[in-house]
């Protein structure tokens, strides 16, 4: 027992002693307190390199990043740079000008300065536009640095001729110019082209002008030069302002004066640059009250006017009838007139004190006093060959360009196109084309009943006439009215009457007054009378389209006055 308490005695102080001589472990030290500042920044950093192992694509960013910094810095000192010249009174950038047909002109111009742009190239029967850079740009520029040889070249554009006053518009076989018409833009391209005044021929086209197309050959050059682009021309479509005046200004170098006002044109619209230019050359007026009309069609008289101005040709002037002859709708006294004369007479002509005056022309007749269908439009001539215009001659009225006119634009293209279809001014006498139109009302409408007129009314005609035509059907007044205005369209004075003739007792209400009642034996009746020789005849549309043709009632005299009671108010 003893030996036993013994030996485990000394095992353990054999351990105790090999433990006093074996390493000492280190033990790890237990993280420092929040409220100890020294612990809580080595506790900061150590979390920050945990969260730093945590993302180290971060890294990575940035290191991508530095890189792409470094290699656009290494590209931007690698990019050609203009090499500063060691003597800069020895070295100099050559500036060559170039314009068709004449020598280059070079310009040495030091490094750096500036150099000017010449303001205009003398070249005759060229307009120059400007100067086109090596890239075939138009500079925009005065004055541009030199940092290398630089060429430019002249940008020109065939001028128009303004020295030979050209004839440039004309009148159809019947001396009518149809003032207030459209240009088409087939027109305009051959009048562009015949006052450039050359033969040459250019190889532009557009698919739908074919080779035989009248104006081909115009169209072709004018787009090889520029002046027309795209490929359709659309010929048949007519002319509008803002067209004209875009296509005229490439003819010009640009103005940059804006400000120009105008009625119906605001600053954003496209065609107001083209405005501006025009007016700032004197082409066109301005001004609050002043309609541009963009979008519409140009009138031939105000094409006329607007050309002349391009052409710097001097309209204002008066010319003996003998100089000009007859233009049946553009009289002497016509807004148009001066221009018009200019745009369609040849003539020569001498500069008087700035002013033009005309030496000789190629007159056109002088029509004979009476009257002149043109077409079937009516026209009257005076003893003096001068068309009437704007005012009532013979009992007929005639508009500014000198046609017979109700006073109803409507109306009057409806009644002209009724005499298209049904008469010939060339081969039939005015009384032939009366009975046509007198056979024409009573064949072609049908009756309605309607309203009456008070004894004695006047002043119905057009709207009775407008109604006949519209509903193709009326009573006596709009039977009447119809053929009374169809009777001036062919030259006769003829004279609308609301009276009474013979029927049973009639109440009716009018369109000024309540009830109306016709005498015993009476009724309201509307009808025309025409004076031949002095002595007035009956012409009843009506009474003869309700008698199915039985009664004749064209040219009815004092025995069919006297039968049928018409009774008219005595006129002052």
């Amino acid at each position: 027992m003893s030996s036993r308490i013994d030996s485990s005695h000394r095992e353990r102080q054999g351990r105790a002693l090999r433990n006093r001589n074996r390493p000492r472990k280190k033990i790890p030290v237990r993280p420092p307190l929040p409220s100890d500042a020294e612990g809580a920044a080595k506790l900061a950093s150590s979390e920050a390199a945990v969260e730093k192992r945590k993302r180290p694509w971060l890294l990575w960013l940035l290191v991508l990043v530095q890189a792409a910094l470094l290699a656009a810095v290494v590209w931007l000192i690698r990019l050609p740079q203009p090499e500063l010249p060691s003597d800069p009174d020895r070295r100099s950038m050559e500036v060559r000008w170039q314009v068709a047909g004449q020598e280059d002109r070079v310009e040495s111009v030091y490094y750096g300065e500036q150099v000017v742009l010449p303001e205009s190239v003398d070249t005759e029967g060229f307009t120059f536009l400007g100067w086109l850079d090596a890239d075939g740009r138009l500079e925009e520029h005065r004055s541009i640095p030199v940092y290398r040889d630089m060429v430019f070249t002249a940008r020109l554009i065939p001028a128009f001729e303004t020295k030979k006053h050209i004839p440039y518009m004309e009148t159809d076989a019947e001396a009518v110019l149809d003032v207030d018409g459209p240009i088409t833009m087939r027109e305009f391209v051959n009048i562009l082209y015949l006052l450039l005044d050359t033969e040459e021929t250019g190889s532009g086209s557009f698919v739908d002008v074919p080779e035989d197309d009248a104006c081909y050959e115009a169209a072709a050059y004018l787009k090889e030069i520029g002046i027309l682009s795209g490929t359709r021309l659309h010929p048949d479509t007519n002319l509008s302002c803002g067209e004209l005046l875009e296509i005229l200004c490439r003819f010009f170098p640009a103005s940059e004066e804006r400000g120009f006002l105008f009625q119906d044109l605001d600053a954003d619209s496209v065609y107001y640059p083209y405005f501006c230019t025009a007016a700032a050359k004197g082409w066109i007026p301005c001004g609050k009250m002043v309609r541009a009309g963009a979008t519409d069609d140009i009138s031939r008289g105000r094409f006329a006017r607007i050309m002349n101005h391009v052409l710097q040709r001097d309209a204002e002037r008066h010319l003996d009838q003998e100089d000009v002859g007859t233009i049946l709708d553009v009289p002497p006294s016509g807004d148009y007139y001066d221009d018009v004369v200019e745009a369609v007479i040849p003539h020569e002509y001498r500069l008087k004190g700035g002013e033009e005056v005309w030496t000789s022309s190629e007159a056109l007749p002088v029509h004979e006093p009476g009257f002149f269908f043109a077409g079937v439009r009516l026209h009257y001539i005076g003893e003096d060959g001068v068309p009437a215009v704007n005012g009532n001659v013979g009992g007929l009225d005639y508009n500014r360009n000198g046609e017979v006119t109700t006073g109803d634009a409507w109306l009057d293209r409806e009644l002209w196109s009724i005499l298209e279809e049904n008469v010939d001014p060339k081969t039939m006498d005015r009384e032939e084309m009366l009975r046509v139109v007198y056979d024409y009302v009573v064949d072609n409408f049908t009756y309605r009943y309607g309203s009456m007129y008070a004894f004695g009314a006047e002043g119905w005609a057009v709207r009775e006439a407008r109604r006949m035509l519209e509903y193709g059907s009326g009573n006596c007044y709009c039977f009447a009215a119809l053929f009374y205005e169809l009777a001036r369209f062919v030259g006769y004075d003829a004279k609308l009457y609301s009276g009474r003739a013979y029927g049973e007792q009639y109440e009716y209400r009018s369109y000024d007054t309540d009830l109306v009642y016709a005498p015993i034996g009476y009724t309201p009746h509307g009808w025309v009378e025409i004076e031949f020789d002095g002595v007035p005849y009956i012409f009843d549309t009506e009474y003869e389209y309700r008698s199915y043709g039985l009664r004749d009632m064209f040219m009815g005299d004092e025995t069919v006055r006297g039968q049928y009671g018409y009774v008219k108010a005595e006129t002052p």
